[in-house]
C-alpha cells in the first residue's frame, strides 16, 4: 500500500512540474515582430511582446547572409509588462550591409530566468532609391536601373566571362547564385559601399561578401565587374579560414580583365626602367598599396606576377597554388610546393623575365602563420602580413588606382577597386 502511495505522489509531483515547465513556456505572447529597410541607415527592428512577470532581458540575433554569423544585441525597450524594443543595425565594418543582402533575426525573450525564441524571419535590405531592373544568364543576375538593357547585358556578360574563365582556370566551380549590383555612378553608389575612402578618391567596385559584385559606371565597368567577380570565384577557390598574399588576390583579379588598365601598366613599365619595383615580400600586404603614388604599380606588377607564373609554368600549377594555400599553407611554403622556389626565387625569376638583375639582397620575412578566425573576429583588423588575408573574416583592403589614364572625367582623383569579406 506505501508503494501505491509513493507511486500515486511522485505521479502527482511528475504532473505538478510538468505542468509548471508548460507555463514557463508560455510566459511570453509575441504580439508583433517586423523589420523594415530603411536604406541608407539600415535595417530597424520592433517588436511588441507581452508577460505576466515582466522581462529580465530582450535580445535581437541576426544573421547576415551569405558569411555572417549569428550576433546578438540588446533591444531598447520601453513599457513593464508589455513593451515595445526596436532595435537599429546599421552598415559599419562590424555588420557589413550591403544592398539585397538577406537578414535572418529572431527575438531571444528573458523572463524569470527562463529564455524563449520567436520564430525566425527575413529581412532584406534594399537599395529603394532607384527602380531596379534585372537581366541574368545562369546563376549570375545583374541588377541596374539606368543605361539601355545592352549595356546592362555587355556588364552581364563580362562577369559570366569572368565566373567561367577564371573558374576554369582555378579549377572551382561558383554554382551558388551570384549578383552584380550596377550603379549608374560612383556618387550613387557612395551610400552602399563599405569602403572607408580617403579625400579624393573614388570607389568604381567592390566586393564585400561572398555572392555579390557593387560595380559603378563610371569607367570601364566591364573591367571593373571582370576584377570584381574574379574576387568571388578566388574567395571560393580558397574557401576556409586561410587566405592569400595580396599580389595573388589582386593580381589574379586583374588578370580577368581584358587587360592591366592603362595606368597599371604604364606604372610597371616606369618601374621596371628605373630598377623601382617592389619586393615580392612587400606585394604579400595591401599596405604597398595604400599611398596615391604606389598604387598602379601594386596592381600592375601583382597582374605581372600572376602573368609571369601562368604563362611560364602554366595554368594546372597556378590551381595547384590556390589548392595549396586553401590546406593552410604559407606563402613561401606554397611556392616552394608547387614551383619549387620561395618568395625571393619567385621575384628574382620573374625580375630576369623582365630585364631586371636579380635582387642583391632578399627582404626580411614578415611572413606569418594564418590563423583560424575567432567566432567573433575584429572587425577593425586588417591584414598587413604575409598570408594572413583571411578570406572568411571581417578583412577590409581598400586599393586606390589611380584614373589618370583611364576616364577623363576622373583625371586626377583615384579610384578603389575592393574586396572585403567578412
Amino acid at each position: 500500500m506505501r508503494r501505491i502511495v509513493t507511486l500515486l505522489l511522485m505521479t502527482l509531483l511528475a504532473a505538478f512540474a510538468w505542468g509548471e515547465a508548460a507555463g514557463a513556456q508560455e510566459t511570453v505572447d509575441v504580439r508583433a515582430s517586423d523589420a523594415r529597410s530603411d536604406f541608407p541607415n539600415g535595417i530597424v527592428f520592433t517588436l511588441n511582446a507581452a508577460s505576466d512577470a515582466g522581462f529580465d532581458e530582450i535580445r535581437l540575433v541576426y544573421e547576415i547572409a551569405p558569411d555572417g554569423v549569428p550576433t546578438s544585441a540588446v533591444a531598447e525597450c520601453t513599457g513593464g509588462n508589455v513593451v515595445n524594443c526596436s532595435f537599429q543595425l546599421s552598415a559599419s565594418r562590424r555588420n557589413l550591409l550591403i544592398p539585397a543582402a538577406q537578414v535572418t533575426y529572431f527575438w531571444r525573450m528573458t523572463v524569470s530566468g527562463v529564455t524563449e525564441e520567436s520564430d525566425p524571419q527575413l529581412v532584406t535590405y534594399d537599395d529603394d532609391r532607384f527602380d531596379w531592373q534585372q537581366v541574368s544568364d545562369g546563376n549570375l543576375t545583374l541588377w541596374w536601373y539606368q543605361g539601355g538593357e545592352d549595356e546592362a547585358r555587355r556588364v552581364l556578360a563580362a562577369g559570366r566571362e569572368t565566373l567561367d574563365g577564371i573558374g576554369s582556370l582555378l579549377q572551382v566551380s561558383v554554382d551558388f547564385p551570384v549578383r552584380i549590383i550596377y550603379y549608374g555612378s560612383a556618387q550613387d553608389m557612395q551610400a552602399a559601399i563599405i569602403s572607408d575612402n580617403s579625400e579624393g578618391v573614388i570607389t568604381l567596385g567592390e566586393v564585400v561578401y561572398s555572392d555579390t559584385a557593387m560595380v559603378s559606371a563610371d569607367a570601364a565597368p566591364e573591367e571593373i565587374a571582370r576584377h570584381e567577380v574574379a574576387h568571388i570565384v578566388v574567395r571560393q577557390a580558397v574557401a576556409g579560414p586561410y587566405g592569400l598574399p595580396d599580389w595573388l588576390n589582386e593580381g589574379t583579379a586583374v588578370f580577368a580583365q581584358s587587360q592591366p588598365l592603362g595606368n597599371q601598366s604604364q606604372a610597371l613599365e616606369l618601374a621596371i626602367q628605373s630598377g623601382q619595383v617592389f619586393s615580392v615580400r612587400s606585394l604579400s600586404s595591401a599596405s604597398s598599396g595604400s599611398q596615391a603614388g604606389t598604387v598602379s604599380l601594386f596592381y600592375g606588377q601583382s597582374w605581372s606576377l600572376v602573368d609571369f607564373l601562368i604563362e611560364t609554368y602554366g595554368e594546372e600549377k597556378f590551381a595547384q597554388l590556390f589548392q595549396t594555400f586553401k590546406e593552410g599553407a604559407r606563402t613561401g611554403d606554397a611556392l616552394e610546393q608547387v614551383y619549387g622556389f620561395d618568395q625571393d626565387g619567385l621575384e628574382n625569376a620573374w625580375r630576369e623575365s623582365v630585364g631586371l638583375p636579380p635582387r642583391q639582397e632578399p627582404t626580411p620575412d614578415t611572413e606569418r602563420v594564418p590563423s583560424t578566425p575567432s567566432s567573433s573576429p575584429d572587425p577593425d583588423s586588417e591584414s598587413t602580413s604575409d598570408g594572413d588575408d583571411g578570406v572568411s573574416v571581417a578583412l577590409i583592403v581598400a586599393i586606390a588606382v589611380l584614373t589618370a589614364l583611364l576616364a577623363g572625367g576622373l583625371v586626377g582623383a583615384g579610384v578603389i577597386v575592393a574586396r572585403r569579406y567578412r
